[in-house]
Protein backbone atom coordinates (compact mmCIF):
# COMPACT_ATOMS: atom_id res chain seq x y z
CA UNK A 1 0.00 0.00 0.00
CA UNK A 2 1.38 3.48 -0.63
CA UNK A 3 1.67 6.00 1.64
CA UNK A 4 -0.66 8.41 0.31
CA UNK A 5 -3.13 5.41 0.25
CA UNK A 6 -2.79 4.51 4.38
CA UNK A 7 -5.15 5.59 6.64
CA UNK A 8 -4.20 7.46 9.77
CA UNK A 9 -4.42 5.68 12.80
CA UNK A 10 -7.03 6.14 15.03
CA UNK A 11 -6.50 8.52 18.04
CA UNK A 12 -7.88 5.71 20.27
CA UNK A 13 -5.59 3.24 19.28
CA UNK A 14 -2.85 5.58 19.68
CA UNK A 15 -3.62 6.45 23.38
CA UNK A 16 -4.56 2.68 23.79
CA UNK A 17 -0.90 1.59 22.93
CA UNK A 18 1.06 4.32 24.16
CA UNK A 19 -0.65 3.50 27.83
CA UNK A 20 0.65 0.09 27.23
CA UNK A 21 3.96 1.23 26.16
CA UNK A 22 3.82 3.32 29.45
CA UNK A 23 2.76 0.15 31.58
CA UNK A 24 6.06 -2.03 30.15
CA UNK A 25 8.14 0.71 31.06
CA UNK A 26 6.36 1.67 34.41
CA UNK A 27 6.97 -2.13 35.40
CA UNK A 28 10.45 -2.27 34.01
CA UNK A 29 11.49 0.50 36.21
CA UNK A 30 9.64 -0.92 38.84
CA UNK A 31 11.17 -4.34 39.30
CA UNK A 32 14.59 -2.94 38.87
CA UNK A 33 13.68 -0.44 41.25
CA UNK A 34 12.69 -2.66 43.85
CA UNK A 35 16.17 -4.69 42.79
CA UNK A 36 18.58 -1.80 43.78
CA UNK A 37 16.31 -1.18 47.17
CA UNK A 38 16.21 -4.62 48.21
CA UNK A 39 19.92 -4.92 47.40
CA UNK A 40 20.49 -1.58 49.33
CA UNK A 41 18.35 -3.09 52.18
CA UNK A 42 20.19 -6.03 52.45
CA UNK A 43 23.43 -4.05 52.43
CA UNK A 44 22.05 -1.68 55.22
CA UNK A 45 20.83 -5.28 57.36
CA UNK A 46 24.71 -6.29 56.84
CA UNK A 47 26.14 -3.12 57.79
CA UNK A 48 24.53 -3.33 60.73
CA UNK A 49 24.98 -7.14 61.97
CA UNK A 50 28.84 -5.90 60.98
CA UNK A 51 28.57 -2.70 63.18
CA UNK A 52 26.95 -4.72 66.43
CA UNK A 53 29.78 -7.64 65.57
CA UNK A 54 32.50 -4.92 65.55
CA UNK A 55 30.98 -2.84 68.36
CA UNK A 56 34.14 -4.01 70.64
CA UNK A 57 36.72 -2.19 67.59
CA UNK A 58 34.50 0.48 67.21
CA UNK A 59 34.24 1.37 71.27
CA UNK A 60 38.54 0.73 71.56
CA UNK A 61 39.09 2.91 68.16
CA UNK A 62 36.69 5.87 69.89
CA UNK A 63 34.45 5.54 66.55
CA UNK A 64 30.86 6.99 67.60
CA UNK A 65 30.29 6.72 63.63
CA UNK A 66 27.25 4.38 62.86
CA UNK A 67 27.28 1.59 60.50
CA UNK A 68 26.54 4.03 57.53
CA UNK A 69 27.98 7.53 57.83
CA UNK A 70 25.32 8.95 55.27
CA UNK A 71 22.99 7.46 57.31
CA UNK A 72 21.40 8.85 60.47
CA UNK A 73 20.17 5.43 61.49
CA UNK A 74 16.34 5.92 60.10
CA UNK A 75 15.78 3.93 56.76
CA UNK A 76 12.73 5.05 55.12
CA UNK A 77 12.10 3.62 51.80
CA UNK A 78 9.61 3.23 49.61
CA UNK A 79 10.84 -0.80 48.60
CA UNK A 80 10.16 -1.52 51.76
CA UNK A 81 6.96 -3.41 51.38
CA UNK A 82 8.98 -5.50 48.89
CA UNK A 83 12.17 -6.88 51.16
CA UNK A 84 9.46 -7.53 53.69
CA UNK A 85 11.10 -4.69 56.30
CA UNK A 86 8.46 -1.89 57.21
CA UNK A 87 10.54 0.99 57.63
CA UNK A 88 9.54 0.78 61.19
CA UNK A 89 11.21 -2.56 61.44
CA UNK A 90 14.03 -1.47 59.80
CA UNK A 91 14.72 1.53 62.53
CA UNK A 92 13.53 -0.90 65.19
CA UNK A 93 16.74 -3.36 63.93
CA UNK A 94 18.87 -0.36 63.45
CA UNK A 95 18.23 1.06 67.29
CA UNK A 96 18.87 -2.67 67.92
CA UNK A 97 22.07 -2.84 66.34
CA UNK A 98 23.14 0.89 67.96
CA UNK A 99 21.75 -0.30 71.43
CA UNK A 100 23.91 -3.63 71.37
CA UNK A 101 26.73 -1.50 70.05
CA UNK A 102 26.50 0.65 73.19
CA UNK A 103 25.78 -1.87 75.36
CA UNK A 104 29.01 -3.68 73.91
CA UNK A 105 30.66 -0.34 73.95
CA UNK A 106 30.90 -0.29 77.88
CA UNK A 107 31.12 -4.26 78.50
CA UNK A 108 34.52 -3.59 76.32
CA UNK A 109 35.50 -0.17 78.08
CA UNK A 110 34.71 -2.07 81.47
CA UNK A 111 37.19 -5.33 80.16
CA UNK A 112 39.86 -2.79 79.53
CA UNK A 113 39.43 -0.86 82.65
CA UNK A 114 39.98 -4.27 84.60
CA UNK A 115 42.64 -4.99 82.12
CA UNK A 116 44.51 -1.63 83.15
CA UNK A 117 43.49 -2.18 86.73
CA UNK A 118 44.68 -5.55 86.96
CA UNK A 119 47.94 -4.71 84.68
CA UNK A 120 48.37 -1.40 87.34
CA UNK A 121 48.03 -3.94 90.66
CA UNK A 122 50.40 -6.31 88.89
CA UNK A 123 52.70 -3.49 88.22
CA UNK A 124 52.40 -2.23 91.73
CA UNK A 125 52.39 -5.48 93.08
CA UNK A 126 55.78 -6.07 91.29
CA UNK A 127 57.24 -2.53 92.11
CA UNK A 128 56.33 -3.51 96.17
CA UNK A 129 58.06 -7.19 95.81
CA UNK A 130 61.29 -5.37 94.17
CA UNK A 131 61.20 -2.93 97.05
CA UNK A 132 60.63 -5.42 99.94
CA UNK A 133 63.51 -7.54 97.93
CA UNK A 134 65.74 -4.30 97.96
CA UNK A 135 65.35 -3.80 101.63
CA UNK A 136 65.63 -7.29 102.87
CA UNK A 137 68.86 -7.33 100.43
CA UNK A 138 70.04 -4.03 102.02
CA UNK A 139 69.29 -5.42 104.97
CA UNK A 140 71.44 -8.29 104.63
CA UNK A 141 73.99 -6.53 103.47
CA UNK A 142 74.28 -3.61 106.36
CA UNK A 143 73.89 -5.88 109.59
CA UNK A 144 72.37 -4.51 112.68
CA UNK A 145 74.60 -2.23 114.82
CA UNK A 146 74.59 -4.95 117.91
CA UNK A 147 74.69 -3.27 121.98
CA UNK A 148 77.40 -4.14 124.45
CA UNK A 149 75.68 -6.62 126.16
CA UNK A 150 75.46 -8.77 122.63
CA UNK A 151 79.21 -8.24 122.47
CA UNK A 152 79.67 -9.24 125.39
CA UNK A 153 77.70 -12.44 124.90
CA UNK A 154 79.39 -13.04 121.88
CA UNK A 155 83.09 -12.91 123.51
CA UNK A 156 82.17 -14.87 126.14
CA UNK A 157 80.51 -17.96 124.09
CA UNK A 158 83.71 -17.97 122.14
CA UNK A 159 85.81 -18.42 125.08
CA UNK A 160 83.70 -20.85 126.98
CA UNK A 161 83.40 -22.99 123.78
CA UNK A 162 87.61 -23.39 123.55
CA UNK A 163 87.37 -24.01 127.18
CA UNK A 164 85.12 -26.66 126.95
CA UNK A 165 86.33 -28.56 124.07
CA UNK A 166 90.07 -27.93 125.52
CA UNK A 167 91.58 -26.99 122.38
CA UNK A 168 95.22 -26.69 122.20
CA UNK A 169 96.85 -23.46 121.33
CA UNK A 170 99.97 -21.50 121.76
CA UNK A 171 100.43 -19.17 124.49
CA UNK A 172 102.95 -16.79 125.26
CA UNK A 173 103.53 -13.41 127.95
CA UNK A 174 105.83 -10.54 128.02
CA UNK A 175 106.34 -8.12 130.79
CA UNK A 176 108.10 -5.05 130.13
CA UNK A 177 109.49 -2.90 132.56
CA UNK A 178 108.26 0.75 132.65
CA UNK A 179 109.67 1.98 136.03
CA UNK A 180 111.10 0.80 138.97
CA UNK A 181 111.68 3.20 142.62
CA UNK A 182 112.55 1.50 146.24
CA UNK A 183 114.57 2.10 149.27
CA UNK A 184 118.01 0.18 149.17
CA UNK A 185 117.01 -3.20 150.68
CA UNK A 186 114.54 -3.61 147.76
CA UNK A 187 116.55 -1.91 145.48
CA UNK A 188 118.73 -4.88 146.13
CA UNK A 189 116.35 -7.39 145.36
CA UNK A 190 114.98 -6.19 142.39
CA UNK A 191 115.20 -9.29 140.02
CA UNK A 192 113.88 -11.25 143.25
CA UNK A 193 110.60 -8.96 142.90
CA UNK A 194 110.40 -9.04 138.83
CA UNK A 195 110.69 -12.87 138.98
CA UNK A 196 107.53 -13.19 141.08
CA UNK A 197 106.06 -10.16 139.35
CA UNK A 198 107.11 -11.90 136.05
CA UNK A 199 108.99 -8.48 134.93
CA UNK A 200 111.45 -8.66 131.96
CA UNK A 201 112.87 -10.44 129.13
CA UNK A 202 113.97 -13.36 131.99
CA UNK A 203 110.90 -13.57 132.89
CA UNK A 204 108.65 -14.46 130.10
CA UNK A 205 106.15 -16.86 129.59
CA UNK A 206 105.38 -19.22 126.84
CA UNK A 207 103.88 -22.57 126.42
CA UNK A 208 102.55 -24.87 123.63
CA UNK A 209 99.05 -26.03 125.27
CA UNK A 210 98.98 -29.77 123.82
CA UNK A 211 96.04 -31.71 124.12
CA UNK A 212 97.91 -33.84 127.13
CA UNK A 213 98.46 -30.54 128.77
CA UNK A 214 94.72 -29.52 127.95
CA UNK A 215 93.30 -32.44 129.72
CA UNK A 216 93.61 -31.36 133.16
CA UNK A 217 95.22 -27.59 133.26
CA UNK A 218 93.81 -25.97 131.31
CA UNK A 219 92.65 -23.58 133.51
CA UNK A 220 96.38 -22.80 134.05
CA UNK A 221 96.38 -20.74 130.62
CA UNK A 222 92.18 -19.81 129.15
CA UNK A 223 89.30 -19.31 131.34
CA UNK A 224 86.04 -18.82 130.19
CA UNK A 225 85.04 -15.30 130.45
CA UNK A 226 82.92 -13.57 133.26
CA UNK A 227 82.49 -10.21 131.80
CA UNK A 228 79.75 -8.34 131.83
CA UNK A 229 78.41 -5.26 129.97
CA UNK A 230 79.31 -3.16 133.41
CA UNK A 231 82.88 -4.58 133.23
CA UNK A 232 84.10 -2.67 130.19
CA UNK A 233 84.25 1.40 129.24
CA UNK A 234 83.46 0.17 125.54
CA UNK A 235 83.14 -2.12 123.71
CA UNK A 236 82.95 -2.52 119.63
CA UNK A 237 82.61 -5.55 116.79
CA UNK A 238 84.30 -5.17 113.57
CA UNK A 239 82.19 -8.64 111.21
CA UNK A 240 83.94 -9.33 107.63
CA UNK A 241 83.86 -12.53 105.24
CA UNK A 242 82.83 -14.73 108.25
CA UNK A 243 85.03 -13.15 110.68
CA UNK A 244 84.41 -10.78 113.53
CA UNK A 245 86.55 -9.20 115.41
CA UNK A 246 86.03 -7.74 119.27
CA UNK A 247 87.62 -5.00 120.74
CA UNK A 248 87.21 -4.35 124.65
CA UNK A 249 88.52 -2.22 126.63
CA UNK A 250 87.91 -2.78 130.16
CA UNK A 251 87.75 -1.13 133.41
CA UNK A 252 90.33 -0.29 135.62
CA UNK A 253 90.68 -2.19 138.74
CA UNK A 254 92.92 -2.69 142.14
CA UNK A 255 93.24 -4.82 145.15
CA UNK A 256 94.89 -4.62 148.19
CA UNK A 257 96.39 -6.20 151.09
CA UNK A 258 96.98 -4.18 154.60
CA UNK A 259 99.26 -5.24 157.42
CA UNK A 260 99.17 -8.84 155.86
CA UNK A 261 95.58 -9.15 155.55
CA UNK A 262 93.32 -9.30 151.72
CA UNK A 263 90.95 -6.38 152.10
CA UNK A 264 89.49 -6.43 148.82
CA UNK A 265 87.42 -9.46 146.31
CA UNK A 266 90.23 -11.87 144.99
CA UNK A 267 90.27 -12.41 141.38
CA UNK A 268 86.99 -10.09 140.35
CA UNK A 269 88.49 -7.53 138.78
CA UNK A 270 87.25 -6.65 134.71
CA UNK A 271 90.98 -7.79 133.64
CA UNK A 272 90.85 -11.51 136.34
CA UNK A 273 87.22 -11.84 134.94
CA UNK A 274 88.24 -11.96 130.62
CA UNK A 275 89.45 -15.19 130.16
CA UNK A 276 93.05 -14.87 131.23
CA UNK A 277 94.44 -17.06 133.43
CA UNK A 278 94.39 -16.00 137.05
CA UNK A 279 93.93 -17.49 140.34
CA UNK A 280 95.27 -17.44 143.89
CA UNK A 281 99.13 -17.89 145.18
CA UNK A 282 102.18 -17.40 143.74
CA UNK A 283 101.89 -18.63 140.52
CA UNK A 284 104.31 -18.06 137.13
CA UNK A 285 101.49 -19.30 135.15
CA UNK A 286 98.77 -16.57 135.96
CA UNK A 287 98.73 -13.51 133.57
CA UNK A 288 97.66 -10.81 136.66
CA UNK A 289 99.63 -10.96 139.55
CA UNK A 290 97.13 -9.17 141.83
CA UNK A 291 98.08 -8.11 145.53
CA UNK A 292 97.10 -11.36 146.59
CA UNK A 293 99.50 -13.43 144.39
CA UNK A 294 102.61 -10.82 145.01
CA UNK A 295 102.02 -10.89 149.26
CA UNK A 296 101.85 -14.77 148.72
CA UNK A 297 105.60 -14.86 147.60
CA UNK A 298 106.80 -12.85 150.38
CA UNK A 299 105.40 -13.65 152.99
CA UNK A 300 107.17 -15.94 154.33
CA UNK A 301 110.03 -13.98 154.12
CA UNK A 302 111.39 -12.53 157.45
CA UNK A 303 110.34 -9.32 157.72
CA UNK A 304 107.44 -9.17 155.44
CA UNK A 305 104.35 -10.63 157.29
CA UNK A 306 102.74 -7.08 157.80
CA UNK A 307 103.72 -5.78 154.46
CA UNK A 308 101.37 -3.59 152.82
CA UNK A 309 100.67 -3.81 148.98
CA UNK A 310 98.84 -1.82 146.98
CA UNK A 311 98.18 -3.35 143.15
CA UNK A 312 96.36 -1.71 140.30
CA UNK A 313 95.76 -2.12 136.63
CA UNK A 314 94.93 0.77 133.59
CA UNK A 315 94.23 0.45 130.20
CA UNK A 316 93.39 -3.11 129.78
CA UNK A 317 91.95 -3.87 126.43
CA UNK A 318 90.86 -7.37 124.76
CA UNK A 319 91.12 -8.23 121.22
CA UNK A 320 89.19 -11.52 120.04
CA UNK A 321 88.98 -12.98 116.81
CA UNK A 322 86.02 -15.34 116.42
CA UNK A 323 85.53 -17.12 112.82
CA UNK A 324 81.91 -18.08 111.30
CA UNK A 325 81.24 -20.95 113.96
CA UNK A 326 81.58 -19.14 116.76
CA UNK A 327 85.33 -20.80 117.53
CA UNK A 328 87.73 -18.24 118.72
CA UNK A 329 91.39 -18.15 116.56
CA UNK A 330 93.25 -15.78 118.61
CA UNK A 331 93.41 -13.49 121.46
CA UNK A 332 95.56 -10.43 122.92
CA UNK A 333 95.05 -8.64 126.03
CA UNK A 334 97.55 -5.60 127.29
CA UNK A 335 97.22 -3.68 130.12
CA UNK A 336 99.39 -1.71 133.03
CA UNK A 337 100.42 -2.02 136.16
CA UNK A 338 101.82 -1.38 139.23
CA UNK A 339 103.06 -2.29 142.53
CA UNK A 340 103.35 -0.69 145.60
CA UNK A 341 104.77 -2.35 148.26
CA UNK A 342 105.87 -1.21 152.17
CA UNK A 343 106.85 -2.85 155.10
CA UNK A 344 108.91 -5.55 153.23
CA UNK A 345 112.00 -5.90 155.13
CA UNK A 346 111.58 -2.29 156.72
CA UNK A 347 111.88 -1.27 153.17
CA UNK A 348 109.17 0.50 150.22
CA UNK A 349 109.10 0.67 146.47
CA UNK A 350 107.34 0.78 143.74
CA UNK A 351 107.63 -1.04 140.36
CA UNK A 352 105.30 -0.49 137.11
CA UNK A 353 105.22 -2.32 134.00
CA UNK A 354 102.86 -3.35 131.01
CA UNK A 355 102.11 -6.59 130.04
CA UNK A 356 100.86 -8.40 126.26
CA UNK A 357 99.06 -11.87 126.75
CA UNK A 358 98.95 -13.79 123.26
CA UNK A 359 96.70 -16.71 122.60
CA UNK A 360 96.72 -17.94 119.01
CA UNK A 361 97.17 -21.44 116.73
CA UNK A 362 93.99 -22.89 118.02
CA UNK A 363 93.66 -26.43 116.96
CA UNK A 364 89.93 -27.13 116.37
Amino acid sequence: MSKENKKPMDANVKATIIRCISAVLCVAIVICGSSVISNKANENKLQIAQSVNGGNAAADNGSTDSADPASDGTIADPAAADSGVTGDETQKDTAAADAASDAAAPADSSSSASADSAQSSSSSSSSSSAAQSSSSSSSSTASKAKSTAEIISIYNAATKKAVDAKVPFQKSRTTTEKKFDAGAVLKGMKKIVYQFMGVGSDNQFSENVTKEEAKENYFKYLQASRLTAADVTSATIKESNGTSTITLNLKNGASTVANGKLTSAVNNTALDKCGIAQGKEDKSYWDHKNAENIYAAIDEVPGCTSANISESYSGATVTLVVNANGQMTSMVVKFNFKAEMSKVMGSSGTAEASSVVTMNNFKW
